[in-house]
Order: structure tokens, then C-alpha cells, then sequence
């Protein structure tokens, strides 16, 4: 009598494992394509992304080749938030003193809209950003640009981005 709904409760149990592991966000994704990782930091209210490989940083705006894997690890300076992407991917938390791993990868050039899926103050509705995927082409040209920017990343220049603000405009950084 109790055959079948075991043997049932096996089977579903298989099919999450099997599936839940194939979606799993940490996975990195397989590709000849050496990937891009950019570094994200939930800030009030406002978006830091870091590409550590290319030495820039930007805020409210990230840049990344079509058809090659990025790499983000994502972290908050101040409340929990939820970093998303919807015309690329699924959302991911981004929690102070912890780092969140999300892989993701765009099949075509396009520009998406990303924003924070979770409710974290004042500031919350306009903590969006824009997403970019280019070219390989377009986007040296676009890191090369940035790194032309006169404005640096620095300790100082961090501090003053930890402090809440609303509605930030697009920043560059070398």
C-alpha cells in the first residue's frame, strides 16, 4: 500500500535535485569565452560596480560583451537588497558581509533596464541602472573610455557614495 507513494516521493525528490543543481546561480556557466567579473555594491540608493580585471568602476550603469560570460559577486554597504536584471536573469540578495555569486550571460546586444527587487528605504524607486550588453569591440572602447575619466575611485570619493542619495545620475571612474 505504501509502494507507490513512496516510490513517488523518490521520484519527485530526483527530479528537484537534478533540477535545482542545473539552475543553481553560483555555478559558474561553461564557455570558450574567458568571462567578465564585475564586482556589484548595493549602496542607499544607488548601484557600484567594479570590474576589477579592467581597473573601473562605474555607478548606476554596467557594460559587458554579448556572448561571454560575467561573473558578478555582489555585496551590500548598507541594507539587504536584491540585485535584478529581468531581460537576463533571476534576482539575487545582496547582504552586507556576504557575497552573493550570479552567473549570467547575454545572447544578443541589448540594453535592459536593471533595478532592486526589495524594498530598502526612501530611496528605493530610484535605485535603478542601466545594463549594456555590446560587442567585444564596443565595449573596449567603452572600458577605454571610462578609464580616460578623470574621476577616481578612491577612499574619499567612496566615502562620499556611502552617504544616502536619491535618484543618482551615471558615474565614471579610472
Amino acid at each position: 500500500i505504501w509502494t507507490v507513494p513512496i516510490l513517488i516521493i523518490i521520484a519527485l525528490g530526483v527530479i528537484t535535485y537534478k533540477s535545482t543543481h542545473a539552475l543553481d546561480p553560483y555555478r559558474p556557466l561553461e564557455s570558450d569565452v574567458k568571462p567578465v567579473t564585475i564586482e556589484v555594491v548595493a549602496l542607499d540608493w544607488k548601484w557600484v560596480f567594479i570590474y576589477p580585471e579592467q581597473g573601473i568602476a562605474t555607478v548606476n550603469k554596467i557594460v559587458f560583451p554579448a556572448n561571454t560570460p560575467v561573473n558578478f559577486r555582489i555585496t551590500s554597504d548598507s541594507v539587504m537588497n536584491s540585485f535584478f536584471i529581468p531581460g537576463l536573469g533571476g534576482q539575487i540578495y545582496a547582504m552586507a558581509g556576504m557575497t552573493t555569486k550570479l552567473h549570467l550571460i547575454a545572447n544578443k546586444n541589448a540594453e535592459m533596464d536593471g533595478i532592486s527587487a526589495n524594498y530598502s528605504g526612501a530611496g528605493f524607486t530610484g535605485m535603478k541602472f542601466k545594463a549594456i550588453a555590446t560587442s567585444e569591440e564596443d565595449f573596449n572602447a567603452w572600458v577605454a573610455e571610462v578609464k580616460a575619466s578623470p574621476k577616481q575611485l578612491d577612499n574619499a570619493e567612496y566615502a562620499a557614495l556611502e552617504k544616502p542619495s536619491e535618484n543618482n545620475p551615471v558615474e565614471l571612474y579610472s
